[in-house]
């Protein structure tokens, strides 16, 4: 799959996607993945996400780089017809219904379903911006899209206004998830998100799973799907192809 090329304030990068497999606990198959963009700087060392993604969105360039995700996931799509697949949209870019309609265009335009991709609400959200979200989610699901609460930790929203964006996914954060095998107070945050997120009957993801201690006590615990190192890192496009066999 191809890379692009950005200048951010003067700098040059390259961008790629990766897609990190998320497992489902029962049969540990893969059921899903999410798209990561990574970016690398003229001499071709990885820089951290976090760290570029900052610096693109203080250029105005996340438009620019949210469309080759975007691209890159209905490329993959277009291939191997069963895929689901995820993407952060930026704080920056919630409530801008004319770009969501872009999104949906470009669906249209590739021959690929809105219902396979996902869209992440980013952790940067505030709550204010959620309340104001409302109808550009309600325009998403009526699109087809899949909408996500990604890092969720019960700072951004109470679980009982969870109801109210009617998310079909969570994914718990891996503050709340690591350690929870050498901690009984975590362990027992954990079981209270849980037992409450279940009640919303959305799918469940455990993020950042990176010890098999705490892979065994979440299987206790019914969660929909992990997602960390444990079993796969981030593929590229020549891996996801051998593994998907397409």
């Amino acid at each position: 799959m191809k890379s692009k090329n950005l200048d951010i304030s003067g700098k040059q990068l390259r961008m790629t996607v990766e897609f990190q497999p998320i497992i489902r606990l029962s049969g540990n198959k893969i059921f899903r993945y999410e798209a990561i963009a990574r970016f690398f700087n003229a001499d071709g060392f990885l820089i951290p996400a976090q760290q570029s993604i900052a610096a693109i969105e203080q250029s105005g360039a996340i438009r620019e780089v949210t469309n080759f995700i975007f691209e890159s996931i209905c490329h993959l799509i277009k291939l191997k017809r069963d895929l689901t697949i995820s993407f952060t949209l930026s704080h920056l870019l919630i409530n801008d219904r004319e770009y969501l309609t872009w999104l949906y265009q470009q669906c249209l335009h590739k021959g690929v379903l809105p219902q396979q991709i996902e869209i992440e609400i980013s952790q940067k959200t505030t709550q204010a911006q959620f309340i104001e979200s409302l109808p550009f989610l309600k325009q998403a699901k009526e699109y087809g899209f899949m909408i996500s609460l990604g890092d969720f930790s019960a700072e951004n929203l109470q679980v009982d206004s969870l109801a109210l964006f009617n998310f079909d996914t969570i994914k718990i954060d891996r503050s709340i998830i690591e350690g929870i095998a050498e901690s009984e107070k975590k362990l027992s945050t954990l079981q209270v998100v849980i037992s409450q997120l279940m009640s919303t009957g959305v799918t469940l993801i455990c993020e950042g799973v990176k010890k098999s201690s705490d892979l065994s006590l979440l299987n206790h615990y019914s969660p929909d799907g992990i997602h960390g190192y444990i079993f796969h890192r981030p593929l590229t496009f020549t891996q996801i192809r051998l593994l998907e066999g397409f």
